[in-house]
C-alpha cells in the first residue's frame, strides 16, 4: 500500500484558515487529510483539486447507527461526503472523553458496515484490551496506529525499539497488519521513521503549517523510491 501521511488538525483552524491551506496544498496519493468536522465538505465542495474522496478522513464518528443520537455523526453521513478514512481510539478521545474499549470498537464496526476504513490509534497498554474488544472478523480491515500520548505534541518520537516491539504486538493478533505511528511526527524526524518500514505516519502539530507537512509529504515519497 501507498505510505499514507494522516493530517490531524484536529480542533484547529477556522474555516478560513482550512481554505487557505487547502489551495496552497496540492494533493498527493500519500495524504490523508482529517480537518475538523465543520470542514469536511472543503474536500468534496468548491476546491477542485481535492474532490476525490481518497483523501479524506473524518476524527471521530458515532458508536451509534444512524438515529435519534443528538449530536452525533455517523459513520453512513461521514460516508455520504466521501470519507475513505476515519481516526478512533485517539488517546485524547479516550483521555477526554473517557471512551472505552468497547465503544471504540463500535465505531470500528460502524466504520466497516459502510466501507470506511478505520485508523485504529492505541497505545501498548490498550493493545490487549481493546484487541478483546474488537470483533475478530474485523481484525484484518483496520490499520493500526501505535500512539504513544507521552510522545504527543513534542519534537521526539518513541524510540525506534519501542515502535518495533509495540508492532510485534500487534502482529502476535494480525500477522503483517499495517502499522503506523503518530507521536510528534516533524519533518526533522521524518526520515529516522522511514527506516522502520511503517504503513505510514500520523501528523498533528506539523500538519497545520502546509510547508512542514509538504516537507513530510515530500521526504517519505522519497524515502518509498
Amino acid at each position: 500500500m501507498t505510505f499514507l501521511v494522516v493530517a490531524n488538525f484536529k480542533s484547529n483552524l477556522t474555516k478560513a484558515q482550512a481554505e487557505s491551506w487547502l489551495e496552497a496544498v496540492k494533493p498527493h496519493p500519500s495524504m490523508v487529510i482529517a480537518p475538523s468536522f465543520p470542514h469536511l465538505d472543503l474536500f468534496t465542495g468548491e476546491l477542485e483539486n481535492w474532490k476525490t474522496g481518497k483523501h479524506l478522513s473524518a476524527q471521530d464518528v458515532s458508536p451509534f447507527p444512524p438515529g435519534a443520537y443528538t449530536g452525533a455523526v455517523s459513520a453512513r453521513e461521514l460516508k455520504d461526503l466521501g470519507v475513505t478514512y476515519c481516526i478512533v481510539g485517539h488517546s485524547e478521545r479516550r483521555r477526554y472523553f473517557h471512551e472505552t474499549h468497547v465503544n471504540i470498537a463500535a465505531k470500528v464496526s460502524q466504520l466497516l458496515s459502510v466501507g470506511i476504513i478505520p485508523i485504529l490509534c492505541l497505545e501498548e497498554s490498550d493493545i490487549i484490551p481493546q484487541f478483546a474488544a474488537l470483533d475478530d472478523s474485523h481484525l484484518t480491515q483496520i490499520l493500526y496506529c501505535f500512539e504513544p500520548a507521552v510522545d504527543i505534541g513534542g519534537t521526539t518520537t518513541a524510540s525506534p525499539e519501542l515502535i518495533n516491539s509495540v508492532r510485534e504486538k500487534i502482529h502476535n493478533f494480525v500477522p503483517q497488519a499495517p502499522f503506523l505511528y503518530g507521536g510528534s511526527v516533524t519533518a526533522d524526524n521524518i526520515a529516522s521513521l522511514l527506516s522502520l518500514n511503517l504503513a505510514g505516519v500520523l501528523v498533528a502539530s506539523d500538519s497545520l503549517d502546509p510547508s512542514h507537512y509538504l516537507s513530510i509529504v515530500s521526504k517519505a515519497s522519497h524515502g518509498e523510491d
